[in-house]
C-alpha cells in the first residue's frame, strides 16, 4: 500500500467510535493504552472490544505481542 492509502485508512480508523471498532474484529485489532499499577507504568493490550489481553512492562514489548499474535496495533488519540 502507498503512503497516501495509509492514511487514509488511518484516518478512517481515528474516527471510528469504540463500538464501531469493535465491529471491526476483535481478533485483527488491539489498542495500548498506558496504566498506573502501584506507581509504575504498564502497558496494556486491549481488544477492539476493550477488553484487556495482556500487560507489558514496556510498549515495545506490548506492539511486539500484537505482532506475534497477527493483531494490528492501532493508536488512539
Amino acid at each position: 500500500m502507498d503512503s497516501s492509502k495509509n492514511e487514509i485508512r488511518e484516518q478512517g480508523l481515528r474516527g471510528l467510535s469504540s463500538e464501531g471498532l469493535a465491529m471491526l474484529g476483535n481478533d485483527q485489532i488491539a489498542y495500548i493504552r498506558p496504566h498506573q499499577v502501584k506507581g509504575q507504568t504498564i502497558y496494556v493490550v486491549h481488544g477492539a472490544n476493550g477488553k484487556e489481553l495482556a500487560g507489558f512492562d514496556n510498549e515495545t514489548s506490548a506492539l511486539a505481542a500484537c505482532y506475534e499474535h497477527d493483531l494490528e496495533a492501532v493508536a488512539l488519540n
